[in-house]
C-alpha cells in the first residue's frame, strides 16, 4: 500500500512499461536538515541514468529515475531551487556558481537550460559524469552546492549506491 505523488516537471513522469526492469537494490534514506537551521535557499535534486554510459550497458529505458548505479554508468544530476526570501527560481539570472562534487572526482559545474519536447520544456539545472571502473561499491554522497548573486548558499546531499 502505498501512493506515488509526481515531482513538478513534465518531461519527468512516470513510465509505464509492459515489461519491468530488473531491479538493482534500495539505497539509503535522506537526512534532514538540522533543527534550528536558518534556510536562504530550498533545493530538490535527483539523478537519472544517462544514455551514453561508457563502461556498462545501456538500461533498457534512459533517464530513468534512480539511485543504484554500477561502475561505468552515466549519472546524471538535476535539480531545482527557489530563493526562500523571495520565491524566485533559482536560474542563470540569481545564481553565480553552481556545482555537484563527488567524492574522488573533480567538481562538476551544473548547466542551467531546457529539457523536454518542443511545447513540453522546463527549465532545471544538470549535468553527468561516469562512474569510473575503480569507484568504491556501496553508499556515496553527491553534494549539490549553489551560491546566489545576493551571497546566500545552499547545500543538498544526495546518496547514491554503486553495485558491481
Amino acid at each position: 500500500l502505498g501512493s506515488f505523488v509526481q515531482i513538478p516537471v513534465p518531461t519527468s513522469q512516470l513510465t509505464i512499461s509492459a515489461t519491468p526492469q530488473t531491479p538493482y537494490g534500495g539505497g539509503p534514506g535522506s537526512t534532514p536538515a538540522p533543527s534550528g537551521a536558518k534556510l536562504n535557499v530550498a533545493l530538490y535534486v535527483d539523478t537519472v541514468n544517462g544514455t551514453r554510459p561508457s563502461g556498462a550497458a545501456p538500461r533498457p529505458i534512459g533517464c530513468t529515475q534512480t539511485n543504484v548505479y554500477k561502475r561505468g554508468e552515466q549519472v546524471v544530476v538535476r535539480t531545482w531551487g527557489y530563493e526562500l526570501a523571495t520565491g524566485a527560481v533559482l536560474s542563470i539570472d540569481n545564481v553565480a556558481e553552481a556545482h555537484f562534487s563527488v567524492p574522488g572526482l573533480p567538481n562538476v559545474l551544473l548547466n542551467w537550460g531546457s529539457h523536454g519536447a518542443t511545447g513540453n520544456k522546463v527549465w532545471f539545472w544538470t549535468n553527468a559524469f561516469i562512474l569510473p571502473a575503480t569507484y568504491p561499491l556501496g553508499d556515496s554522497t553527491i553534494t549539490v552546492s549553489f551560491t546566489t548573486v545576493s551571497g546566500k548558499t545552499a547545500t543538498f546531499d544526495y546518496q547514491i549506491t554503486v553495485i558491481p
